[in-house]
């Protein structure tokens, strides 16, 4: 992959090699932002690449493009999140923003920064490193209701867990595996 870069690199003429706003067109045109899934601050990277990619395409305003480009950049984690999110979600880039700042709120663990992958005919993207935990919130759903609920992280008056239908009031958790290979899900302070 170094050679491809290199290679790539010297077959750019010198204005674009002494303009960093041309060599970041260059770049954003060869290599795109792909999104495992790691953390707030990697999603928040991720928003703004799909948002600054669509501007330099001169498609800020195509939601249809947008929402295609951003589902195209995600691996991992988040795309297996992608694929159970509702079709008006995945189609419209206002929703799709929302959920993946809500999906991946600040503050969560800290993963790999915004990773820039090659588009073919480059070499396939590497697996993300892997994490040592993992924070969200656990998602509640009924068979007559469509709407998501999610555990609230306040007892009811009987001292009972409950629902809330707002992710700014569910209950956050971590997921991580332990030494031995046990799956752990606890509560952070």
């Amino acid at each position: 992959m170094a050679y491809d870069a290199m290679r790539w690199w010297s077959a750019l003429d010198e204005e674009v090699q002494g303009s960093w706003r041309l060599l970041r067109r260059a770049m954003i045109s060869r290599y795109r932002p792909m999104f495992h899934g790691g953390s707030g601050e990697e999603a928040e990277k991720f928003v703004r690449g799909v948002c600054d990619k669509a501007i330099d395409e001169g498609k800020q305003k195509d939601n249809d493009w947008i929402v295609t480009y951003a589902s195209s950049c995600l691996a991992g984690e988040a795309l297996r999140w992608y694929a159970y999110l509702d079709p008006d979600t995945k189609h419209n880039w206002e929703k799709l923003q929302q959920a993946l700042l809500t999906q991946y709120p600040r503050g969560g663990t800290t993963g790999p920064g915004l990773n820039m992958v090659p588009t073919p005919p480059a070499a396939a993207s590497p697996a993300p490193a892997a994490k040592p935990s993992r924070r969200g919130r656990i998602r509640v759903s009924n068979s007559s209701n469509s709407t998501h609920h999610y555990l609230s992280q306040c007892l009811s008056s009987s001292n009972r867990i409950g629902s809330t239908p707002s992710p700014s009031d569910a209950l956050e958790v971590e997921w991580s595996t332990g030494s031995d290979g046990l799956q752990i899900l606890s509560i952070p302070n």
